[in-house]
Parts: C-alpha cells; structure tokens; sequence
C-alpha cells in the first residue's frame, strides 16, 4: 500500500522519525554548488564525477538532524562505518569547517552540522578525557 502510494519505506521512515524536516535532511542543488566550490580540488574533483560526495554530506545531515545512530543509516548512503569513518576524516581535515562556511547562509544546516562535529571532536579530545 505504501508504494501504491508512491513512497518507499525509507521515506516512511524518515518521515518517522523527524516529520516536516525534509528539507533538513539532504542539499538543495544550490547547496550543493555552494559546498562543491568550498571544498579543495581534489576532493570537489572527485565530487563532481559522482554523486557518492552529494550522498556522504547528506547522510551526514540525516545523522546531525535526526539524532540517530550511525548503524541506522539508510544503505542507499553506502556503508555505514565507511561513511562514519570518512565524517571522522572530514572533522580531523577540517573540511567540514569550509563545508559550514559555505552553508553558512543556510544556518539551520550549518548549524546541525556544527554541532556535530564538535560533539564529535570533544569526544575525541585528548584534553577532555583526563
């Protein structure tokens, strides 16, 4: 009956756990443009022949604006421990930072995942665990 409805189980599920938040969860294509023209050269190289980029900082969006776990994450996003490991990677490279400041007009975004990667930094902070 859902897919009768035209939607997929995912979106339901989705829909689920953070109604009315869509539009939080993945980049408009102007957003997209503004966080491709952020990133350094190689990295926005390889995300303009693919989409997996588009899809990793979405997924990542879900995780900031949803609370959920990692391990929940849909697999359309690929792996999850992949994506969890390559976010990490981001947040040590400090590319996350540029991807914020380009989104930065967009503040809810940014601000989502702001908060993540510096929940994850202090987690991760050799000065916070003594």
């Amino acid at each position: 009956m859902i897919e009768e409805q035209g939607r997929t189980g995912e979106q339901e599920e989705r829909d689920a756990v953070a109604p009315g938040m869509d539009d939080m969860l993945s980049l408009d294509d102007e957003e997209w443009r503004a966080v491709l023209a952020a990133l350094p050269a190689l990295v926005g190289a390889r995300a303009r022949n693919g989409e997996r980029t588009r899809a990793f900082v979405d997924a990542v969006l879900w995780i900031a604006a949803t609370g959920r776990p990692w391990v929940q994450l849909s697999s359309s996003a690929g792996p999850w421990h992949s994506v969890y490991v390559r976010f990490t990677r981001w947040a040590h490279e400090g590319l996350w930072d540029k991807v914020i400041v380009a989104l930065d007009d967009r503040s809810q975004k940014a601000g989502l995942l702001r908060r993540q990667v510096a929940t994850y930094l202090r987690s991760r902070s050799p000065e916070e665990r003594r």
